[in-house]
């Protein structure tokens, strides 16, 4: 066990990507009646950074999903990154999600733009990058549904939750089935790391943080992630594909987060 988790975290080390930025949701602790407060992370895992003006663009507003549907969340407060609900919130299981829109990323011997293939005509790799955020959330101290966040909500790619963590002990299986367009995804790699495992410096090097958990999905999209510690957890897959039209680009590239708290929240 120590082997392969450390064999993760080499492997983590090493991997470096245009796109080692992924996109997570955070919720405060909140009390029925109380206004939900949200962050999206874009930036190093736990910290959240401003979002660049000129990627806003790209981002759908944050949505709480209730059992009346999905309601967009207002950005509102000090940074870019920060959402409230309209309304207070009542006690309950809910989802709030993000999603970073279709996007092309091209890189040539300069770097990095956002075009495709017929924009950068020396672009040696070109990918339409999708990211989807999911966070469970759990409005007063005893609530703990699995009504609304053990259903699909339709992202390409996602991470669907089969029990509430705020069942789930430290060291107990956190079962959740990875779907691709809405179909069980097969023998993929799943990732689970907490907020204080990987305490590098990261800010210099952009690369994705270091792992805590590693397993592959079984032929149903299932796999069971074990947290062995309380706290923040944020859970990813990716999933790469042939793009259509290969004249245009190279890849759809689907990255994927889930984050929950296990034990006691602590905000």
């Amino acid at each position: 066990m120590m082997k392969k988790l450390l064999l993760t975290a080499i492997l983590c080390a090493t991997a470096f990507s245009a796109h080692s930025h992924r996109v997570w949701v955070s919720t405060d602790h909140t009390h029925g009646g109380e206004i939900l407060k949200a962050e999206l992370g874009y930036g190093e895992f736990p910290e959240f950074e401003p979002i660049a003006k000129e990627r806003l663009d790209i981002f759908k507003p944050l949505q709480l999903i209730t059992e009346k549907g999905k309601q967009n969340l207002i950005r509102k407060g000090m940074y870019n990154y920060q959402y409230q609900s309209a309304k207070p919130v009542a006690d309950g299981s809910y989802l709030v999600v993000a999603e970073y829109q279709p996007t092309f990323w091209s890189k040539n011997a300069a770097g990095w733009k956002r075009e495709n293939m017929t924009q950068m005509t020396d672009a040696t790799y070109c990918e339409q990058t999708r990211m989807y955020g999911k966070n469970i959330v759990n409005v007063g101290h005893d609530s703990a549904d699995t009504a609304i966040i053990t259903r699909p909500v339709g992202h390409m790619l996602e991470i669907v939750p089969l029990d509430n963590p705020a069942n789930i002990h430290v060291g107990d299986r956190f079962k959740v089935k990875v779907l691709l367009n809405g179909e069980p995804l097969p023998n993929v790699t799943l990732t689970a790391t907490f907020d204080g495992f990987d305490t590098s410096d990261r800010s210099r090097t952009h690369k994705v943080e270091a792992q805590a958990f590693s397993d592959t999905t079984a032929d149903d999209g299932t796999v069971s992630i074990i947290p062995l510690r309380q706290g923040f957890w944020k859970a990813n897959v990716e999933h790469k594909m042939d793009f259509p039209d290969q004249k245009v680009c190279q890849k759809i590239a689907n990255y994927s987060t889930l984050t929950f708290q296990i034990g006691h929240s602590h905000h």
